[in-house]
């Protein structure tokens, strides 16, 4: 029991002894254990032998005691970090530290190492044979791949405090356009742009570089692009696609990657139809066919005046070879309706139009097809006319000639005029050498426009007896045999290199044919 004045000593508590001399031992004179009652036994005044330390006891002027303020005992900081999240980007192959650098570090705590979820090491003990724990309790993996990129945390124990490491493993090989990484990626871009794609590779042994676009391989003498480096300049429509890069270091499965373009460009317009045959009283359709990106809004106008849907005009949308078509159908064709139409095709890039003519003349005559037999050359066009052809005319010329050499239709026979399709045929026989052709056909209206030139190639060959040419077998009831002026199916050369040219002009008319644009 502690009698008398109880002398205190104080660890961590705070509550103190209700009475004097409750018990020796540190728990009984009150919570926490900490206070300690110092004090004679009671009745052993004379056996008690004091000692020379000085308790602190002090005596007021009342002769009483007053016992000295608590002593106040050291904690031990508790450990910490000075930064919380760290991100780290390694290489595939390298051996990666990373740092558990935690303050105030003791003897009472441990280290544990996460990814994610997954224990990876407790102390100075790690889970498998990749990864170590160092001396300073950071962690070390060997040889990283892609598939070690995760969330790793240092936890310190007992207090749970953790550091956060982000890991990134760059790829074997990465894409990188303007500096930045774009690996299997879509970047868009706009029309008029210049981007710079960048192939590189991270494999321990030297890898040849090789780009493809849409599948066909890239083939180039720059340097640039054997170094892995493509330069687009002014890019267009022309740049939209994926672009794949193959590190080709020998092995099965060699490093790539990949990038999608986009691009943004201004509307691209066409006809196949320029000029359009049409006859008074009937309908008249005129298209354009335009791909944009973004999307586009389109109109027609004539004389500078934009057309609205009407009783006279109505509109048509479609979609044909992978273009938007539109198409303006004009009702009840007059005279006041010929001219030269707009399709306008506009988006937040730019602009475009197509020209259309409507008119009472015959369509440009289209090429559809050629044969070739020795130095005989037999060539078809077609051409759409609601009116009768009255007359037709072919122009042929050596390569590099100046001149044109013209073979004419000077009487002509009337078909059948329900479809509005004809088809031109002329054979003739030719010298060696590169050739340009064209046509152009008249009806009760006028003249069409030339065709475009159409080239063809009459390779080297033995001589030809002209008498054993045959004129060839020709439809007896389709064919009109027409006069050509200028002369006949004789030997004689033209200026034009011409061996012969046979009057085989006809014109035959397909009832239940389509030319289709």
């Amino acid at each position: 029991m502690c009698n008398g004045a109880p002398i205190w000593s104080q660890g961590q508590g705070t509550q103190q002894c209700e009475s004097e001399g409750e018990s020796e031992r540190a728990d009984a004179c009150g919570k926490p254990y900490e206070y300690v009652c110092h004090s004679k036994p009671a009745g052993a005044d004379e056996d008690y032998q004091a000692d020379d330390y000085d308790y602190g006891e002090v005596d007021d002027e009342s002769g009483s005691t007053v016992a000295p303020p608590p002593l106040v005992a050291q904690a031990e900081p508790a450990p910490y970090f000075e930064q919380s999240d760290l991100h780290i980007e390694a290489r595939p192959g390298s051996d990666v530290i990373l740092n558990c650098d935690v303050r105030n570090f003791g003897l009472r705590n441990v280290v544990m190492w996460y990814r994610n979820s997954t224990i990876l090491s407790t102390g100075q003990n790690s889970i498998n044979d990749q990864e170590e724990v160092l001396k300073n309790n950071s962690l070390r993996i060997r040889s990283v791949t892609k598939e070690h990129a995760n969330d790793y945390y240092c936890v310190v124990l007992p207090q749970n405090v953790r550091q956060h490491t982000q890991l990134r493993v760059s790829p074997r090989l990465s894409i990188l356009c303007d500096d930045r990484d774009v690996t299997d990626r879509s970047q868009t871009f706009k029309q008029g742009d210049h981007h710079k794609l960048v192939c590189r590779t991270f494999l321990p042994n030297k890898a040849e570089i090789k780009w493809s676009f849409n599948g066909q391989r890239l083939e180039s003498s720059s340097n640039e692009l054997e170094n892995g480096v493509i330069t687009l300049d002014n890019v267009d429509e022309s740049n939209v696609g994926v672009y794949q890069c193959l590190g080709d270091d020998g092995s099965s499965e060699p490093a790539h990657g990949m990038v999608h373009i986009d691009v943004q460009y201004s509307p691209r317009v066409s006809t196949h139809r320029h000029h359009v045959n049409t006859q008074e009283g009937s309908s008249a359709e005129l298209y354009c066919d335009y791909r944009a990106n973004p999307i586009a809004i389109f109109f027609f106008t004539k004389d500078g005046k934009p057309l609205t849907v009407s009783d006279k005009y109505s509109l048509r949308d479609s979609v044909h070879k992978a273009h938007n078509r539109t198409t303006l159908i004009i009702k009840h064709v007059q005279d006041s309706d010929l001219g030269e139409y707009l399709c306008n095709v506009e988006n937040s890039i730019g602009s475009n139009q197509a020209h259309i003519e409507l008119s009472y003349n015959p369509e440009t005559p289209q090429f559809e097809s050629i044969n070739i037999d020795g130095n005989v050359v037999t060539m078809h066009w077609l051409v759409r006319s609601l009116q009768p052809l009255s007359e037709a005319m072919l122009d042929y010329k050596f390569k590099g000639s100046y001149s044109w050499s013209t073979v004419s239709v000077i009487q002509t026979r009337r078909h059948e005029t329900d479809s509005g399709f004809w088809k031109i045929t002329h054979q003739m026989e030719l010298t060696p050498g590169v050739w340009h052709a064209r046509v152009k056909t008249k009806n009760t209206h006028g003249w069409s426009h030339f065709s475009p030139d159409h080239d063809f190639v009459i390779k080297e060959q033995d001589d030809i007896d002209a008498s054993d040419i045959d004129d060839g077998e020709l439809p007896p009831d389709d064919l009109v045999r027409a006069g050509i002026g200028g002369g006949g199916g004789g030997s004689k050369k033209n200026v034009a290199s011409a061996l012969s040219v046979w009057p085989v002009l006809m014109f035959i008319s397909f009832g239940a044919m389509l030319l289709r644009a």
